[in-house]
């Protein structure tokens, strides 16, 4: 069965399986960047076999949203 991803729609294939208040397919960039909201909620991740990069509570000295836009 391959599933979509509930944010982007059907033109986007799902990389996560999230399960909570109930179930959301997500795709690696939706999940990227819903990781930590979602996880402080209980929401789990379930990989569908595609990774996400998931959210550092530390990043490393120079390494962050605002070096990468430099």
């Amino acid at each position: 069965m391959t599933e979509t991803c509930d944010r982007c729609g059907p033109a986007v294939g799902a990389a996560y399986r999230v399960e909570g208040a109930g179930e959301l397919y997500l795709c690696g960039q939706c999940a990227s960047r819903l990781w930590r909201a979602l996880s402080v909620r209980g929401w789990i991740f379930w990989s569908l076999g595609v990774h996400a990069v998931a959210p550092q509570a530390n990043p490393a000295p120079g390494c962050g949203p605002a070096e990468d836009a430099a």
